[in-house]
Order: structure tokens, then sequence, then C-alpha cells
């Protein structure tokens, strides 16, 4: 009889605990499995095994301990696991070396992993192997873009729509703000795949300096260079502190009232990140603008929601149009908002879940 593990090979609090909310909460309701789905973890999080009671869950310390774990299960070779995300070099090493064969992996990207950003010599190396080793799955999941990024070295994997299970709300604030000054929220994170620095020059030459920025930096942790580098930018640009640095983490409800009190998200990652940033902008009728390097855009068309591009002509009035078709929108039917999505995971289990290999 196959089983199927799920695996969350990193140490990636935020985006681990949505998934396992999820399924604790959701799947295990609308699709049930005969005994708790097992989820292995890398987490320092002493607690997490116990906050989930629908879920069987194994935490690990490092990444390597996870991967020498699945490992020992893939010697039964009728065991599948769902790899979310990725993100673990020694995982990628075993589906080169043969630990993991293809037809025991089914992988959902997150983004990140399926791109090549750094220029370090030692991680243009590991590309190289990694781009193999993602050819050797049994079946990919992403969202169209990464799809189609994918399909241009591994046109012979199948492939499946699927979209990361969001934690949205069932309603966004009201605003707050009482000034008229118009706002953007600039990225979602202090991580340089933002690239801060071309989007505030870029702002700049767009809307000139009678606006506010709200510049997201609290996570990761130990990125106070960087931060150092936005803050220096920010200054020789909007010199009378109309960039708002964001250094703290922030709660929840308040970064959902930060959401709400923008006019636009600003967006000029090179690759698919930040769709749950991107859900929430948008279920408060905020538009987004993204780098037309960013495949996401293709999504955002298909579900026919307005795209507006970081080199495209760009004013107030443009803005404004976006926001008028965003509210006239029906968000239910949104392939990558809640509920919409929920089917796409039931197809996505049914499959992985499978009985003959």
């Amino acid at each position: 009889m196959t089983t199927l593990i799920h695996v969350l090979g990193s140490d990636i609090p935020h985006h681990n605990q949505t998934v396992l909310r999820f399924f604790n909460d959701v799947m295990s309701v609308v699709q049930p499995s005969h005994t708790p789905r097992t989820f292995m973890v890398v987490s320092q999080d002493e607690t997490l095994p116990a906050a989930w009671p629908a879920l069987q869950v194994q935490r690990f310390a490092s990444k390597k301990a996870l991967a020498q774990a699945v490992l020992a299960h893939a010697r039964d070779r009728q065991t599948r696991f769902f790899l979310h995300g990725q993100f673990n070099p020694w995982l990628w090493l075993a589906l080169l070396n043969g630990g993991l064969r293809r037809t025991q992996v089914y992988w959902h990207v997150w983004g990140a992993d399926l791109y090549e950003e750094s220029r370090s010599l030692k991680f243009r190396l590991f590309y190289q192997l990694r781009r193999l080793a993602q050819g050797r799955v049994a079946h990919l999941f992403a969202t169209r873009g990464d799809i189609s990024h994918y399909q241009q070295r591994h046109r012979n994997v199948p492939a499946s729509l699927l979209y990361f299970p969001t934690r949205m709300q069932q309603s966004m604030p009201e605003r707050q703000r009482q000034d008229k000054t118009f706002t953007l929220l600039l990225g979602n994170s202090g991580d340089p795949s933002n690239r801060h620095l071309p989007a505030l020059q870029a702002i700049r030459q767009q809307f000139g300096e009678n606006i506010k920025i709200m510049v997201p930096l609290g996570y990761p942790e130990n990125n106070q260079a960087y931060v150092s580098q936005v803050s220096a930018a920010a200054q020789s640009l909007f010199p009378n502190g109309q960039a708002v640095l964001l250094t703290d983490k922030m709660a929840f409800d308040d970064y959902l009232q930060l959401l709400a009190d923008c006019d636009l998200g600003y967006f000029v990652f090179e690759r698919q990140q930040g769709i749950g940033t991107l859900c929430l902008l948008m279920q408060a009728n905020v538009p987004v603008v993204l780098n037309r390097k960013n495949p996401f855009w293709q999504d955002m068309a298909e579900q026919q929601l307005p795209v507006l591009f970081d080199n495209d002509a760009m004013s107030l009035e443009i803005v404004d149009r976006a926001r008028r078709q965003l509210t006239s929108m029906d968000k239910s039917r949104i392939a990558f908002f809640d509920p919409a999505f929920v089917s796409g995971w039931q197809q996505a289990l049914t499959l992985a879940e499978g009985e003959s290999l």
C-alpha cells in the first residue's frame, strides 16, 4: 500500500505554519485520510508536533537530519514524498544519486528553488546539479507562470496548477489612514530579492515626491547590512521622510491594516514570490505592480485581474482604474484565492495518495 509523507525541508516558520494550519484545519475536513497525514518538518520549535492534532508531525533540527530520515523511509519504494517548497540541498542530491526515485517524489514549487539568482560560484555550480534533479520528479505542482518556466527545461514531466494555501481573511479591515497622501507598499520583506534600490528609483521617477512609501524589512533575520543600503537609498531619493522603513516584525493583524491603508503594492521581484501579500492586497482592492520577468503575471492575466508592470507608464489615474476593476470583481472565483485553491489541493492529494506506483 502506498504511503505519502509530506516534507517541509527547511526551517521557514511562517510558510511552514501556513501549510500545517491548512492541512490541520481544512484538508483534514474536506479530504480526510484514514490516518493522520504525516509531516516531516525542519523546525527549532519543540512544541510544533503538539500544535497540530489532526496531523502527525515529526520535527527535525536540521535539513540534513530530515533528509537522512527521508532516505530511511525511501528504502520502501512504495513510500512517496510530497515536497513543499524544497530548499534542501540534501534532498536534491538524493534525487541525483538514486536515494529518492523519480516515482516517489511530488514537488510543489514555492518559487525560489526554481530560479537561479545567486552570482556566487558555489551556488552557480550547485544550480547545475539542482537543475538536473528538478527534472527527476513524478509530478510538478506550481503556478501557471512557474509551470511555463519549468517546462522550458523539463518538458516531459507532468505538471498541474496548484497554489500556495495563502492565509486570507473573510474580510479585510477598513482603512484607518486619515491623510490623502498616495501610499505604496514596497516589497514584502527585507530580502534583497525585493530589489528595493531600483524600485525606489522607479517610484521616484513615476510618482514624484508627494507620496508615502511603506517598506517592510523585518524579515529575514540578520539583514542589517541590506537594510542600511535601503535606508541610504531612501534618504537620498526621498529626503523628507516619505519612505518609512518598518524594521520590526509585525503581528498579522497589524500587517493586514498596513495593506488596507495602501493605494498600491509595488513588487519588482524577478521571480514568483509573495503571493500571500499580493492576494491580501487584491482582496483589499489594492492594485499591484509586478516586474515583467515575474511569471506570476500569467496567472493574474488568466484570472482577468489588472496587471501593472514597473517599466510601463504609470500614473494615479492608471492605478485608480485598476482599483475600480478589482472592486467590481467576484474574488471568490479567483483561482489562487481561498476558497478556490482548495479544489487544486484535493486533486493534488488524490493523485499523490493514489494506490499504484
